[in-house]
């Protein structure tokens, strides 16, 4: 909980201590050390991921970028691990969970009174914090759903600042990941007229915070719109930018450039055949993908792609297996199924907001990914466990 309000909140006067780091060395070696690690394929994955980064400070054309990754990627394996074990208790889940979510409904006020921008790192600029928020919001909507008294209408305060913050940035991507969200909340949701309910007022809000004008100078439905302008604008930079990292992956296509190369490799793989003059008389080293998938594509490979896509897959599918395994539990209790659904589904949605956002950022080295699907990992141990105890002492 520590290292959530360290690596998020970023208070200042401890933010530039560098905790996160002991933390990251300290949660590693107790996971070591533990006797009742949980591991799956997702897991391995993770360490893969890992693997995969190493290797690449050898071989890479920028050797210290590559680095730099790499240990960006270590941090992320060492919370990752220590998630997958500490919280292999529903107890445990819970408190962290809530916290998290707390922790984002304070960067939701932090943002709004920012003009939409976060505290600094992978919350600093707009984009980034539209895109903590979206990933935010299925753990507040089922917060709302399945919580009581409190708690409930924390959560339900929390998914208003949470969306007003994702329009006072302006974002685009954070748009396109809280649509996904929204959509994914509704149809996992198990009070299908209360989840239209919530989304119409969640709607309502929309408009409503929208304000006439952003630091664009455009009004929020116009920068909207401008995702379907591709023939101009950022759309077609990105679309440029795209391109740049398929020549990458065709150059290299088992093991890419190199984490962190995209970006001063741009210029020795740009497209000719665009026939602006941006785009042909410019060198573009220096700018970065705007794309999770294109940007793990040209610098992991097909092996990088294939690993994060496996990662996708199965924690879809642990989420869903866990959630049929505790409702056709008998005798499990009533908490442990509510949060089997509970944190099942805002885990489930927070991916597909990662996904969906992510279309459009450069964000394959935030840790949203590893950290979800370490926290699947640890949710279906703990459901497991609580329904063996149960068949046990039903036998018994």
């Amino acid at each position: 909980m520590l290292f959530l309000v360290l690596e998020y909140a970023r208070p200042f006067y401890l933010a530039v201590l560098r905790l996160q780091m002991v933390i990251i060395v300290v949660m590693f070696l107790m996971w070591i050390a533990a006797k009742d690690r949980p591991w799956s394929g997702i897991l391995t994955a993770h360490v893969l991921f890992f693997v995969l980064n190493l290797q690449a400070i050898v071989f890479s054309e920028n050797n210290y970028a590559a680095y730099v990754t790499t240990r960006i990627m270590f941090g992320h394996l060492a919370i990752a691990l220590g998630l997958s074990w500490v919280l292999a208790n529903l107890s445990a889940f819970r408190k962290v969970a809530f916290a998290w979510l707390l922790v984002m409904g304070y960067l939701a006020v932090y943002g709004i009174a920012h003009n939409g921008q976060g505290p600094g790192a992978m919350v600093g600029d707009e984009n980034d914090l539209a895109l903590g928020c979206a990933t935010a919001f299925p753990f507040a909507f089922y917060g709302f759903e399945r919580l009581s008294g409190r708690r409930r209408w924390l959560c339900g305060l929390i998914v208003a600042l949470l969306v007003t913050a994702i329009v006072v940035s302006f974002s685009r991507g954070g748009f396109v990941g809280l649509v996904a969200v929204g959509v994914y909340c509704w149809f996992a949701s198990k009070h299908k007229i209360r989840g239209v309910v919530a989304l119409v007022l969640v709607t309502i809000l929309v408009v409503a915070t929208a304000s006439d004008e952003g630091r664009t100078g455009e009004s929020y439905y116009d920068r909207l719109m401008s995702m379907f302008k591709t023939d101009e604008g950022t759309a077609e930079q990105r679309q440029f930018l795209w391109a740049v990292a398929r020549n990458m992956w065709w150059v290299h296509p088992v093991l890419g450039v190199g984490g962190g190369n995209y970006t001063f490799l741009v210029g020795k793989y740009q497209p000719l055949d665009y026939e602006k003059p941006e785009f042909l008389e410019r060198d573009w080293s220096g700018t970065v993908t705007h794309s999770f998938f294109f940007q793990i594509l040209a610098e992991q490979g097909s092996v990088g792609a294939v690993l994060v896509l496996y990662i996708v897959w199965a924690h879809i599918q642990t989420i869903r297996r866990l959630r049929r395994r505790a409702s056709s539990a008998t005798g499990l209790p009533p908490d442990v199924q509510r949060d089997a659904h509970l944190y099942g589904g805002a885990l489930g949605g927070a991916m597909i907001g990662l996904c969906a956002a992510g279309a459009f950022l450069s964000v394959a080295y935030y840790p949203y990914l590893w950290y979800f699907s370490a926290m699947v990992v640890a949710l279906d141990t703990a459901v497991t466990r609580e329904v063996a105890r149960v068949e046990s002492a039903t036998t018994t």
